[in-house]
């Protein structure tokens, strides 16, 4: 790759940042700081850098460069788009001069002309070593371009009195007349009225309008030298002033017959095509100038620039020529605003949207596309102004509120990407809400409801779930205030309810549930929780009967518990699932947040096939009915499953339930029954505290014959123990009997330890 292409590539990428980011960011500071190493590297070998822009053409110090290079096109449209041809950058220009000189030259046209072009701008801000160069050049010859060019870059434009017409001028544009198939306008020129002086029939064209054949210029433009190739400067100027003398009407369609134009010479149609921007303006003003109507010049001009591939450059030309005459930007807008729009160049379109007012002269699909396009290449200020005017549309006619609301409604989709700025969500919302309350027309606020919701949606999608609660709370309060409140805006807030509570969404947060920490929990989770109410625990009851991992069941059942008893009725609808631990974990829920009035509900999972289902019943049961659960524990002394029966044994205990003694003592001298099992009932006879519990635990603690048999000693101990904890003066008068038969040994020391017996 050239130096020069070099430069001018690290020239595209610290625009492009400065577009994307501002000058205070650091990958701007950084890409501006490349291209000024670049820059200082080209300035070791020449005291400054010349560049210069003739037609679509660029010279470097002098030197024509290859045009078909992305980057320098876009800096060639860059210089011509703000009134300039071109700069010179001096050795010793400083990194704040060059930062300066990029800002300046990356600023959109027509805020470049209300600041005072570019030279003004650069002026304000100190540069003294760049420099902006505003005189027009014409096509030259690389052979001769250096010498040209620098002679050009150092001359100030001045103003000269138009020279006397050259003979030869007039006999080319004579014979190029008599070439032409003219109408009357031309014939008149041909009869002697000077170069554009006005014909009666001038703009009769317009009436029927149709480019002039130019396929006979051939032989011309032979005769007067034009070769295959680049065309010299002396001849771009003859041909110029030829063309000039011609009348605007016959201008017109001579320029909407370049497609007509002959191979051969080549650089006859090279000329020509270097000078149609000039050429346009000519013709569009002379015809003004006589009287033309705006909507009738539009047609031609279009079909004009249809055939020129730099259509962008010449357009925004001649807008900014014709308003530099103080003609009307609206009529501007008007001629300009046939041309195809996706032809436009983006600086085009935002001109035509922000300064001519043609946004809702746009399809929709039109209007979404640019926005998008903009929002992809990160012109967010841009952006951000062309939904300002989206939002003041919401408060003019129907029609706009229906177009604009309709586009709302599409950007309020790409908040659900990552990417999507806050700056333009958040007047994006506020404007919604705003409008909401007092849209009289149904199908407008069908789409404002429509943008609402998917930035409700995109809330949740983001873990914003206070912001959620806000908005809803905050439309539901400025509906409340209204006078004539219509049933359609109660139906679209209960739209936004109920597209908040549907399947999908509702997965989104029980997902924002598994991964937050307990502060967002309280502060975040649980309120959005209660706030969608009912439909919400139903939801986390089925993702409870299909979740698997059980720290993630722990944190379902969690939440559910912290929505009291609203929760009540789908728990209760859990009890009925074949899935054994939802019903388990619906059966802990109830424990927290039932009442005694559960019981006749409860009692029959006493019996569930699932153990730990039934060992969950058993403790629900008792601690929600109390005493009124003992006739439904007691049966349950025969249950076979170990577990269970030790919840049974440990419920009996809490209840003091003297009505449950009979049970656990026959349990507690079956000797049939596991060891550890007796030894927990002989525990809850102890628990119980009943004297009616002495009898059965004296024979389980006393020696017996050799034919009875004696317990064993964990049996015997956990005897001594319950007696010890009945306290009875019987029971310590057992315990002390026992003591003083029982030998030395394990056991005796075991009953001395006991309380009351030391």
């Amino acid at each position: 790759m050239s130096d020069v292409l070099l430069l001018v590539q690290s020239l595209a990428v610290a625009f492009r940042s400065l577009q994307m980011y501002t000058t205070a960011h650091p990958r701007s500071k950084d890409a501006v700081a490349a291209a000024f190493t670049t820059l200082q590297q080209q300035l070791v070998e020449r005291p400054r850098i010349q560049f210069v822009v003739s037609g679509t053409r660029a010279f470097f110090n002098g030197e024509a460069q290859d045009d078909r290079s992305p980057h320098l096109a876009a800096l060639v449209r860059q210089v011509t788009e703000r009134g300039v041809s071109g700069f010179i950058i001096e050795r010793g220009a400083s990194l704040d001069e060059f930062a300066a000189f990029l800002e300046a030259l990356g600023t959109r046209p027509p805020r470049v002309q209300e600041l005072g072009g570019l030279e003004s701008m650069l002026l304000a801000a100190g540069v003294k070593r760049i420099q902006i160069t505003q005189v027009r050049y014409q096509v030259v010859l690389e052979d001769d371009a250096s010498e040209d060019a620098g002679q050009e870059l150092n001359r100030a434009p001045s103003v000269q009195a138009p020279p006397t017409e050259d003979p030869l001028v007039k006999a080319i544009r004579e014979a190029l007349l008599f070439s032409l198939p003219l109408g009357l306008g031309s014939a008149a020129e041909a009869e002697g009225h000077g170069p554009g002086a006005p014909a009666d029939d001038e703009l009769a064209f317009l009436q029927d309008f149709h480019p002039l054949p130019l396929g006979g210029l051939g032989a011309l433009g032979t005769e007067l030298g034009f070769g295959p190739g680049q065309p010299s400067t002396d001849q771009v100027d003859t041909l110029s002033q030829v063309l000039s003398g011609l009348g605007p009407g016959t201008l017109l369609r001579l320029l909407a017959g370049l497609g007509t134009l002959p191979q051969d010479p080549a650089g006859l149609t090279l000329g020509l095509h270097g000078l149609v921007g000039d050429l346009l303006q000519r013709a569009v003003a002379g015809l003004l100038g006589q009287g033309a109507d705006w909507s009738q010049l539009a047609g031609p001009v279009q079909a004009i620039l249809d055939l020129l591939p730099d259509r962008d450059q010449v357009r925004g030309g001649l807008g900014d020529f014709l308003r530099g005459q103080g003609h009307d930007p609206s009529k501007i807008g008007l001629l300009l605003r046939r041309v195809t729009w996706e032809d436009l160049s983006l600086e085009a379109r935002l001109v035509k949207i922000l300064e001519e007012g043609c946004l809702f002269d746009l399809t929709l699909e039109e209007r979404l596309a640019f926005l998008r396009e903009l929002l992809d290449l990160g012109r967010i200020d841009d952006f951000v102004r062309v939904q300002e005017l989206l939002l003041d549309a919401l408060r003019q006619e129907r029609l706009l509120r229906l177009s604009s609301a309709q586009t709302l409604a599409g950007i309020a989709r790409w908040a659900h990407a990552p990417e999507f700025p806050p700056y333009i969500e958040g007047p994006l919302a506020e404007g919604l809400k705003a409008n909401f309350p007092w849209e009289p027309d149904p199908p407008v606020h069908h789409w404002t409801t429509e943008a609402l919701e998917t930035l409700l949606r995109a809330h949740v999608s983001r873990g914003d779930l206070n912001r959620v609660i806000s908005d809803v709370r905050e439309l539901e309060g400025a509906c409340a205030f209204l006078d004539h409140p219509q049933p359609w805006r109660q139906e679209a807030y209960d739209r936004l309810l109920q597209a908040l509570r549907r399947p999908g969404l509702l997965d989104e947060v029980v997902a924002h549930l598994q991964g937050m920490d307990r502060a967002h929990l309280a502060s975040e989770a649980f309120p959005f929780l209660e706030f969608i109410g009912v439909p919400m625990v139903h939801h986390l009851m089925a993702c409870l009967g299909r979740e698997e991992d059980r720290v993630k069941r722990g944190r379902l059942v969690e939440a559910i518990r912290q929505m009291g008893p609203a929760a009540l009725p789908p728990i209760l609808q859990a009890l009925e699932s074949p899935t054994w631990y939802l019903v388990r974990n619906a059966l802990n829920l109830l424990t927290d947040i039932g009442d005694a009035g559960l019981l006749s509900t409860i009692a029959p999972l006493l019996r569930h096939p699932e153990p730990r289902v039934r060992r969950v019943a058993i403790r629900s049961l008792w601690r929600l009915c109390g005493p009124a659960s003992e006739p439904y524990l007691i049966p349950r002394m025969k249950e076979t499953d170990p577990g269970a029966l030790e919840e049974v044994l440990f419920a009996l205990g809490q209840l003091k339930s003297v009505a449950g003694l009979p049970a656990i003592a026959e349990f507690a001298q079956d000797r049939r029954a596991q060891e550890k099992l007796r030894i927990k009932a002989i525990e809850t006879l102890g628990a119980i505290g009943s004297p009616e519990a002495q009898a059965p635990l004296t024979e389980l603690v006393r020696r017996r014959g050799f034919f009875t048999g004696t317990e064993s000693s964990p049996i015997r101990l956990a005897a001594a123990r319950a007696l010890a904890d009945l306290g009875t003066p019987a029971a310590m008068t057992l315990l002390r009997t026992v003591l003083e038969a029982e030998p030395r040994g394990e056991f005796r020391e075991a009953l001395i330890g006991l309380k009351g017996l030391a």
